[in-house]
């Protein structure tokens, strides 16, 4: 049960500073794809989208392993939506890019947020 709420896959580099994909891969889960950076520029960008795009969803998985660049806004904006899932009871996991791990890895030394370890998984970008 794929449809992408967007008008076409993200496909090879990004033209913009950020590109999000939605899709619904049942009633309840949602998988949001990210390209491109989330820094200071961004980060309410991509927040504001995951709010609109996965509400009523009981399992949020962010792609994002095409981002490019993120920074502790991006991190801040991983903070806010972690604290809205926890309080409306979404599961939620993050499949991670290299420069997602490392700023995870400097801010957030308690592991409070539901990174990826590893495991491949099908991509809407695949």
């Amino acid at each position: 049960m794929s449809s992408p709420s967007s008008a076409s896959p993200i496909e090879g580099a990004t033209r913009h500073p950020l590109q999000l994909v939605t899709e619904w891969l049942s009633t309840t889960d949602v998988r949001i794809t990210v390209a491109g950076n989330v820094d200071m520029c961004t980060a309410h960008q991509f927040s504001d989208y995951v709010f609109r795009r996965a509400g009523n969803c009981k399992l949020l998985t962010l792609d994002m392993t095409r981002v490019t660049f993120f920074d502790c806004a991006g991190f801040s904006a991983l903070a806010d939506i972690d604290e809205r899932c926890r309080r409306a009871n979404v599961t939620w996991i993050i499949q991670p890019a290299p420069c997602i791990s490392r700023v995870v890895n400097i801010c957030d030394p308690f592991n409070e947020l539901p990174i990826s370890n590893g495991g491949k998984f099908e991509s809407v970008c695949a």
